[in-house]
């Protein structure tokens, strides 16, 4: 059997201007779970990530760290097919209307403009985030011009066939991506439904990893969410 450990990005920057950027406790998350990969002796075969900034330099610290030890780290492979969902567009496309028409969502988007300047922010913004985000996956308003979950799922699927077939057995791929794409593995793995794909993907740690086994049409989920690279609790992060 052949293993593929998924894992999360670091945390991003959460409410600055880039959100795309590693933050200094995402890249510090980075550059442990390389240590820690690094001091098991973990052998790595090959490293896939998606096409973000947070993606790729997550890959890039975990390695930096990984290789300091003197240990192989192959080049990554960018895969378009392991970027997240476009919920990013669907919130500014389509928030505002849908405020207006549905009495929920405009209460949580007042929830937001009362929060602005106060430590209750995040939350008021991931509470609409994650409404909007279910609203969105079960298709209860018209975002034609946006990826829907279906093909959202399906490039996903694809791009985790792509990192398997790579002819080696007893292989350890890695894949450094996003919630979403964790969620959909997860999904791949025990035949979930949509929307529980969805909220299990706002449980994922950032650089958490959850490993799959493998071989020839069988994918079976190994662990999940797990970090025990980040032996301090201040350093376990959702966004």
């Amino acid at each position: 059997m052949s293993v593929l450990t998924v894992v999360r990005h670091g945390q991003a920057s959460f409410l600055a201007e880039d959100y795309d950027k590693l933050s200094p406790l995402g890249e510090r998350q980075a550059a442990a779970l390389g240590e820690y990969w690094a001091r098991n002796r973990v052998k790595i075969d090959a490293i896939y990530t998606g096409p973000k900034k947070r993606q790729i330099d997550t890959a890039a610290i975990a390695g930096a760290a990984y290789a300091s030890a003197g240990l192989a780290w192959p080049a990554p492979v960018v895969l378009q097919g392991l970027d997240e969902y476009r919920v990013d567009e669907v919130m500014r496309r389509y928030v505002p209307d849908l405020a207006a028409a549905d009495r929920r969502v405009g209460d949580l988007r007042r929830a937001v403009q009362q929060a602005k300047g106060t430590p209750a922010l995040p939350l008021a913004i991931e509470k609409l985030f994650r409404r909007v985000s279910t609203m969105w996956v079960q298709k209860e308003f018209d975002a034609e011009e946006i990826e829907d979950w279906s093909r959202f799922s399906g490039r996903v699927r694809d791009a985790l066939a792509e990192t398997r077939n790579h002819g080696r057995r007893g292989a350890h791929v890695v894949v450094v991506t996003s919630a979403g794409p964790v969620a959909v593995a997860l999904q791949t793995a025990l035949g979930l439904d949509e929307v529980t794909t969805l909220e299990l993907s706002w449980l994922v740690r950032n650089t958490a990893c959850s490993e799959f086994l493998f071989s020839g049409d069988r994918f079976s989920l190994w662990s999940f969410n797990t970090t025990p690279h980040l032996s301090d609790a201040a350093m376990i992060t959702y966004r």
